[in-house]
């Protein structure tokens, strides 16, 4: 069997040793850098077998370092795996994101489960490779009105923009017959939105063309696909058309959040049988959770599995109602996230066209938001392989 080379790029002398040590022990051959510069330029001369980097680098940032291998051919049929001095969600998303294998936080005892895990990670082959595949679709939708179901989508969608900033995040509002996240992000929405797109020719309508026209709401970072202003602009849309706006999106977008409110219909089904995550919102009243329930068991018959179901409960009127616990006991599902009730505070941004997390940056609502972010993109990049 031919040796496998496996490139080390860590600033830190002793840190790098150790590490060779490890892997010559298995018997893989170990070339060195102590920097990402030196690091491509090992790679010019000889395309490793796998590339291990820390991403504490004295040139070159973690992603400035993916992004120069990407740029070699053969290195896309290389895992690379980051071995990181500090744990850090956000990195750890963008470079699982950008296609590294595996992301460690480094430590003797993980050098040498890194190392005994090489084996596994070549014959899984999951590779450093500019993504060509669709980006992620996660849909947002309830039982019942009242649940907050636009608002959360509009808040994780802000806080994946912003914690995520190698992603590129759209936002799309399905609710029909009337959209409601245009007026809580404060954008217009009377010339160009849902309604409007669908309007278009079928090749008009391509990722370019998203790209290019889709309205990017002050403060909220991510591109927004308005919903149908009124009724009876929704009466005219052109449905036929909403799977390759859908595509188009994906296509042009890492994230694509898709809120469809108490939208179920032969419209967004698709979509949701599509979707990477389905994020089901319920409030802790008994009756929302039983009507939760019988949309999940719905869904389950039309081939929905529970991995790919995201239940948050959210406290959106008030601390009485349901416990998490009784409330999964009904659902027969997880919860994987509580919203915790803001009194008025929710609210307030609401009617500021303000993301929580910049009108209450220290609420624990905020950081709940971003929790809920990182863990759907975790979730989703997981299930993806």
């Amino acid at each position: 069997m031919e040796t496998v080379t496996v490139l080390v790029i860590d600033a830190d002398e002793a840190s790098r040793n150790f590490l060779a040590q490890l892997l010559q022990k298995k018997n893989y051959k170990v070339k060195h850098a102590s920097s990402a510069q030196e690091g491509v330029r090992v790679v010019e001369e000889e395309t490793p077998g796998m590339v291990i980097f820390d991403t504490k680098l004295p040139d070159l940032s973690a992603m400035e370092l993916i992004e120069r291998l990407q740029k070699f051919p053969d290195i896309a049929d290389v895992p690379c795996v980051v071995l990181s001095s500090k744990s850090d969600p956000e990195e750890m998303q963008a470079c699982l994101h950008a296609g590294c294998a595996e992301y460690y936080v480094k430590s003797g005892m993980v050098m040498m489960t890194l190392v005994d895990s090489i084996p596994r990670l070549l014959m899984e082959g999951k590779r450093l490779r500019k993504r060509s595949e669709k980006g992620f679709l996660f849909t947002f939708l309830s039982a019942k009105g009242g649940t907050g179901t636009s608002s959360l989508c509009a808040n994780i969608g802000m806080n994946m923009a912003s914690h995520l900033p190698q992603s590129t995040v759209a936002v799309a509002d399905l609710v029909l017959p009337m959209g409601s996240i245009a007026s809580l992000v404060g954008s217009d929405e009377d010339t160009f939105n849902l309604v409007t797109v669908a309007d278009q020719q079928t090749d008009k309508i391509t990722a370019d063309f998203l790209k290019d026209n889709l309205i990017v709401p002050s403060h909220w970072l991510f591109h927004l696909l308005p919903g149908a202003p009124n009724p009876e602009t929704a009466i005219n849309l052109q449905v036929g058309h909403i799977p390759n706006i859908v595509d188009s999106m994906r296509k042009a977008y890492d994230y694509v959040l898709i809120d469809l409110g108490r939208s179920l219909s032969r419209i967004s089904l698709p979509i949701i049988q599509d979707a990477d995550l389905v994020v089901l919102v319920l409030s802790t009243d008994l009756s929302t959770v039983n009507h939760t329930k019988k949309l999940w068991h719905y869904l389950k018959d039309q081939g929905i599995d529970s991995t790919r179901v995201f239940p948050v409960l959210n406290r959106a009127v008030g601390l009485e109602g349901l416990t998490k616990a009784e409330a999964e006991k009904i659902l027969e599902l997880e919860i994987k996230l509580m919203v915790p009730y803001m009194m008025g505070n929710f609210t307030l941004a609401n009617n500021q066209h303000t993301p929580i997390s910049m009108k209450f940056p220290t609420d624990t609502a905020t950081m709940v938001m971003k929790q809920a972010a990182m863990e759907m993109s975790q979730k989703a990049i997981k299930m993806r392989g």
